[in-house]
Parts: structure tokens; sequence; C-alpha cells
């Protein structure tokens, strides 16, 4: 300001210009698939936020587990320090995509050492459409989601699995096939039943 001989310093524009020469540096020295330890510094409905150290990266929420999760905080809390699998490096738009899930093992990789066709397994009904159920499998290596098909649900005709089963439901089902490759598990509630093992 000359007309007052004064000068305005401001140390906001001197951190933020410090930060934004940091997160560029680290964006260029970043590799996609390689592993990094940050600190989570904020957490969202969508997923969370990991400082690398100069930039922050995004685990979205569908990359924190392998296991379904309704919100971040049932995995990472602020102030956690985490290692975390480089997804995507956006240098154009300064974005880094992150992932947690892919540190850790898939779960469709081991079903076979885990489950067998005939097993009995207790499952929770996920959801609900006109063909049959899907239900969640907890393993030890996390959960898979497989399908009771609508007539494998009951020995009785039914039009709607909502007549036997409702979201949230905690069942015994009978594994009917295992295809790994394709993603899908058959189940069947009646069988489970039939043997007795409800």
């Amino acid at each position: 300001n000359r007309s007052r001989n004064r000068a305005i310093f401001s140390e906001r524009q001197v951190v933020q210009g410090k930060r934004e020469e940091q997160k560029a540096r680290l964006i260029e020295e970043l590799t996609e698939g390689e592993i990094r330890r940050g600190k989570v510094t904020g957490i969202s409905s969508f997923g969370a936020f990991v400082d690398l150290g100069g930039a922050d990266g995004l685990i979205h929420i569908s990359e924190l587990s392998w296991n379904q999760v309704s919100s971040p905080e049932e995995v990472v809390q602020v102030g956690n320090e985490v290692d975390v699998f480089i997804l995507r490096v956006d240098a154009e738009n300064k974005k880094i995509a992150l992932s947690l899930r892919r540190l850790q093992p898939e779960p469709w990789d081991s079903i076979n050492e885990q489950y067998n066709v005939g097993d009995v397994v207790p499952a929770t009904v996920t959801k609900l459409t006109n063909f049959g159920a899907f239900a969640r499998v907890e393993g030890v290596e996390g959960s898979v989601e497989g399908l009771i098909h609508i007539s494998e649900l009951s020995s009785k005709m039914v039009s709607h699995p909502r007549e036997v089963v409702r979201e949230g439901d905690t069942v015994k089902l009978k594994i009917l096939r295992i295809e790994p490759e394709r993603r899908r598990l058959g189940l069947s509630l009646v069988q489970a039943q039939e043997e007795g093992d409800f």
C-alpha cells in the first residue's frame, strides 16, 4: 500500500503456494500400482481422504474393503496411519485415487478353499429381486454374495421372495454352485431346511 507506506504480507498464501508446489511434485513422483503410507485427514459419505505427504488422495468408499461398507468410519478414522495402493494419478486435475482393499486378499480368490458345494452356511439376505434373493456369506477372507433363486426359497410356489425372506434376515443356506471366475455363488434355502440344518 504505497499511499500509506505499508507492505501487506499473506502467510496463508505462502503456505498454500508451498502446498501446491509440494502436491505437484508428489503427483509427478507417484506411480500407479505402488504402495504408499499416509494419514487419514478427513472422512465424507463417499470415502476417506489420505495425506501422502503434501497431497491428499481419495479412497472411494467402494475401495475401502472387499466387504460392503455403509460408512467409511467402519474401516478408518481421522488420524489413522494407513498403507494405500495408488490406483490412479490424474496429473491434469491434480487428483489421486487410492485403494485399501487392493492390499487385502480378494475373497473370490480363496472361495474354493473356504467352501465346498453341499456346505450349509449362515448368510445375511442383502437384496430382493423378482427372480430371487441375494445373500452375503461371511468367510475368513471377507464376504461374498450369492443368489438364492426364487425356486430355491421354498417348496411351495412363491410369486415374490418377500413372501419368504426380508432384507437383513440371517438364514442358513446350502451351497449349490461355486463359480469364482464368474463371481457367482448358487444358494438354496429350501435344501438347507430339508436337511434339517435350519
